[in-house]
């Protein structure tokens, strides 16, 4: 059985990276998912009976849940389903797990403290630049234009020369 699923819940185990069969590593952890509702008649909220899942994922996505997400922290992962039944000596069972397409941390819970923007291409940290902050970050140059008009300088005389009005949209 394969379904697209999301699951909310909070992180059971610290991200392990893990090889698989075919040598490729992953990282691997758990998310314990407990609905909470409000008990009607006393008022007092109440946890139903928690779900565990195994979550798998690939690529870049392994390495950031590697960097990013610990024991305790709540997460969203969108993921495709797949239920397997288990047996080892006199027990059995059956596996729920998610195979990671996105993971991402629930910010009702969390405070995010810095982004750091990653290419779309995988390469090691060793090979990462140092993150540079984005122009709208910054306070514009004390010399900047304050109508942001870009002048343009005659590279033989240095005069600065006014950029020509642009035309009227209507």
């Amino acid at each position: 059985m394969n379904e697209q699923i999301t699951i909310i819940g909070n992180v059971g185990i610290e991200p392990v990276v893990d090889k698989g069969d075919d040598g490729r590593a992953f990282t691997r952890f758990r998310v314990g998912c407990t609905r909470r509702f409000r008990d009607p008649q006393s008022g007092a909220w109440r946890d139903t009976e928690s779900s565990w899942y195994d979550v798998t994922a690939n690529g870049m996505l392994a390495d950031n849940i590697i960097k990013s997400v610990s024991k305790g922290t709540r997460v969203i992962v969108t993921g495709t389903l797949a239920v397997r039944k288990w047996a080892r000596d006199e027990r059995s069972g059956i596996n729920v797990t998610v195979r990671a397409e996105t993971v991402g941390i629930d910010l009702q819970w969390a405070k995010v403290q810095q982004i750091i923007k990653t290419s779309t291409t995988h390469r090691s940290d060793d090979e990462a630049p140092a993150p540079q902050e984005d122009a709208w970050m910054s306070p514009p140059p004390e010399d900047a234009d304050p109508d942001g008009a870009e002048r343009e300088a005659d590279e033989a005389t240095g005069e600065v020369r006014e950029p020509e009005a642009a035309p009227a949209p209507f």
